[in-house]
């Protein structure tokens, strides 16, 4: 005989195990970092062991099988949103990541054309000095 509190456990495991292999599949496809990867796998792995040993023989007569499905759905949504962020957190932490390396390559760029640029202000100096004093020992 299925009741509520059984298909609670049931939902629970599958979300577990759903949240597993989004998981595994969203590190392999880099979507996201592998520290919320580790704590999403976390949390699909509590949720997969409490669905199996948690048995709540008295929510049968708390929730009702429409109470059920409010709490299932409103459940399913926290999770959707707090995964959604999670992705775009690490989407957002990479993207920051490159344009740190862009900035410092940059950075490293621009030093060497202004270290260019004064050795060749420097030149020219030397040059004008020249011309102007026309001594031979200058400017040899």
């Amino acid at each position: 005989m299925i009741n509520s509190v059984n298909v609670l456990q049931i939902i629970i495991i599958v979300t577990g195990i759903f949240l597993q292999i989004v998981t595994i599949n969203s590190l392999a496809h880099r979507k996201m970092t592998e520290s919320f990867c580790l704590a999403w796998g976390l949390i699909g792995l509590i949720l997969v062991l409490s669905g199996l040993f948690l048995r709540p023989t008295e929510w049968s007569s708390f929730i009702s099988p429409m109470g059920l499905m409010l709490v299932v759905m409103i459940g399913f949504c926290v999770v959707y949103v707090a995964y959604f962020m999670s992705t775009k957190v690490s989407e957002l932490s990479r993207r920051n990541q490159e344009l740190a390396i862009q900035v410092s390559l940059l950075r490293q760029e621009n030093q060497q054309i202004m270290e260019q640029l004064e050795q060749m202000t420097m030149a020219e100096e030397n040059e004008r000095k020249c011309e102007e004093n026309e001594k031979d020992s200058l400017c040899d």
